[in-house]
């Protein structure tokens, strides 16, 4: 499987599981102000997050997009401070770590590739971050640009896209490896798991294609290098977060 799209759920109430490959699992919830949330501590480390409302985790305040890392043996408690997509992406932990908030307006920024395919990185969970398993981060594109491009791939190293900022737009997100191609048309709340292959997206013009990525790479391989499609090799990036690799 090259991955799976999940349409935008309008789920209240509780934590609904979206998807899960392995140990890697996704949960949402449409929260309304007020409303509380709890997840047990157990082996999993977790990221939290919200795309459009301000929340409160472990007693952390977090605006849109800021992040929250939980290792394993912590609980999550989360309460919403206005109506909020709330997400928490969880993978076996296997170190005691840390509790620690990353922040969006702090976090590091770069404009990676140029003209059609520009685009706005900020990268929320880097190589450099205590953690056991994610890397994460949004990337947000001007109207009508590419973005995960050039085609890149990390097979063995699942990744979650999930959509937000695009309405009244949508965009376009492609799945392809050797056994073929797929195409899915995305909008805000929607979420794609990429299992394997090169994964490139477009947003229409009115704004774009704006989404957070998950990445729960093994212990031994979490690091941010990709192999680049054969045919894009020569497509000038100018800055990127991505470590390109041989074609293997």
């Amino acid at each position: 499987m090259r991955g799976l799209l999940i349409r935008a759920r309008e789920t209240h109430g509780a934590l609904e599981r979206l998807f899960v490959t392995g140990d890697f699992a996704l949960y949402h919830v449409r929260a309304r102000r007020g409303e509380e949330y709890a997840m047990e501590a157990g082996e999993n480390e977790r990221l939290v997050f919200s795309t459009d409302g301000p929340i409160i985790v472990n007693g952390e305040p977090l605006h849109v997009r800021d992040m929250i890392y939980t290792p394993k043996d912590i609980g999550v408690r989360i309460r919403a401070e206005a109506d909020a997509n709330i997400y928490v992406a969880e993978a076996r932990g296997s170190t005691q770590r840390k509790q620690f908030v990353k922040r969006f307006e702090e976090a590091p920024k770069m404009e990676s590739g140029q003209d059609c395919y520009a685009r706005a990185i900020v990268v929320m969970i880097g190589e450099d971050d205590p953690v056991d398993r994610f890397l994460a981060g949004y990337t947000e594109s001007i109207g009508g640009s590419w973005t995960s491009y050039p085609p890149h791939r990390h097979d063995g190293k699942p990744e979650a896209y999930i959509f937000y900022g695009m309405a009244p737009g949508f965009g376009v997100q492609l799945l392809m490896d050797e056994e073929g191609e797929e195409a899915h048309v995305v909008r805000d709340g929607d979420v794609v798991l990429i299992e394997r292959g090169y994964h490139p997206n477009v947003g229409t013009s009115l704004n774009g294609i704006k989404f957070a990525w998950i990445i729960a790479a093994p212990p031994s391989a979490r690091d941010l290098s990709v192999e680049i499609h054969p045919l894009f090799r020569s497509v000038p990036v100018k800055m990127s977060h991505l470590k390109v690799r041989g074609s293997g």
